[in-house]
């Protein structure tokens, strides 16, 4: 009945907006100046605007030139914390629903603090995604510590790597990002997992997301394939007075090797020094303190959303209310076992059903839980079965 099963997988849908954040809104047509911010309400095809002029209005983005100013934004900035794996659904749901909520009130800029050894690719694509959306209406900068996890590790980079400046602690490392299947045996790797076919493809899906999700933000792609794959091995050459990072085999006469960044048989992590070197992050920032120095920020407001940490606080009652219910159930199994009055028996039978279905409906809330439904329905009709036939 408490059949847990995690999986984890990966699909590319990385059709990621460059559209500067608006905070100036020039119309095209009549040259009216707007200041202010979009928010994520849509309606007929115009999104909701906060301005300085004329309050709440809704416009056709399509007509208004929009440029990314801050004038109109509100002085504050809005901290995100993601410590810790990320292996819970309601945390991914918390953290993108954090998100929305941020852009909406208009901050400066929403900044993402990461210190996670990664989990669940999925969870992981989800959220740069939802990273990448928000972009387009509020600044997402992502800031790698490394406090007890160290850093951005395996599924963290690609979260990391989405933000539209990456700042790095000097003592955080980031990389190491090869995806596993989360099978009952623990982490697998995907052939393992899946056979060699598949889980090769399954492997290449990751490498193309990450070496995307760097690109989009101006960063070598080349990287962070070497983060998935010990078979890439990077170099640095410098061509007319330009640094590129390539594989050796795409070297050219005359290309001048500067550095090797990555060997074949191992993963590539990086050190927050070596990171911000090589341009996978921008600067090193050892406090939150300097990130919002580098980001002028330093008199804004600070607002520190606890989303995250009450998803996972109302996901550990329910965890504890279900211990309890699974107790009851099992006291109640072994009353009807030893046999009981009728009267009783039928009570009995009675709080079993409500406790099943109480299971039942946190299942499909928290899927975290790893309850199996299906069981659990089976056995809410076998009660009912019985109790029907005994009534």
């Amino acid at each position: 009945m408490f059949k847990r099963t995690m999986w984890a997988f990966v699909s590319v849908a990385l059709l990621f907006s460059t559209v500067s954040v608006a905070d100036t809104f020039k119309n095209t047509k009549t040259g009216d100046v707007l200041h202010g911010y979009l928010t994520s309400k849509v309606v007929s095809g115009k999104t909701e605007a906060v301005t300085q002029e004329k309050g709440i209005v809704m416009i056709n983005t399509m007509k208004w030139e929009l440029t990314a100013d801050r004038k109109g934004r509100n002085n504050k900035v809005i901290v995100i914390v993601h410590e810790g794996p990320m292996v819970r659904q309601i945390e991914t749901d918390a953290l993108k629903n954090a998100l929305v909520e941020s852009a909406d009130v208009g901050p400066l800029f929403i900044l993402l603090e990461l210190d996670t050894p990664g989990g669940r690719t999925d969870f992981a694509r989800d959220i740069a995604s939802a990273i990448h959306t928000i972009r387009r209406r509020c600044p997402v900068i992502t800031y790698v510590k490394s406090e007890a996890q160290g850093g951005a590790i395996s599924a963290g980079v690609a979260v990391a790597l989405a933000g539209e400046k990456v700042f790095i602690a000097k003592n955080a490392v980031i990389g190491g990002a090869t995806s596993y299947a989360v099978t009952k045996d623990g982490p697998t790797e995907f052939k393992k997992a899946y056979g060699e076919e598949i889980g090769a493809k399954f492997q290449s899906i990751w490498r193309g997301f990450l070496a995307s999700t760097a690109e989009q933000g101006g960063r070598p792609g080349v990287l962070a394939k070497a983060m998935v794959d010990k078979d890439i091995e990077v170099i640095e050459v410098e061509k007319h007075g330009k640094r590129h990072f390539i594989e050796p085999v795409n070297k050219k006469p005359g290309d001048k090797v500067v550095h090797t960044w990555s060997r074949k048989g191992s993963l590539l992590t990086l050190t927050g020094e070596e990171a911000v070197a090589c341009t996978i992050a921008d600067k090193n920032a050892d406090s939150r303190q300097e990130v919002l120095k580098e980001m002028n920020a330093e008199n804004a407001e600070i607002i520190v959303s606890d989303a995250i940490q009450k998803a996972a606080a109302e996901l550990d009652r329910v965890e504890k209310r279900l211990k309890k219910i699974k107790t009851s159930i099992d006291r109640q199994n072994k009353e009807l076992e030893l046999g009981l009055p009728k009267p009783k028996w039928m009570k009995t039978v009675r709080q079993m059903r409500v406790n099943v279905k109480y299971m039942i409906t946190m299942a499909r809330k928290y899927p975290d839980l790893g309850l199996d439904v299906e069981a659990l329905r089976r056995e809410l009709n076998s009660i009912e079965a019985h109790y029907n036939k005994a009534k």
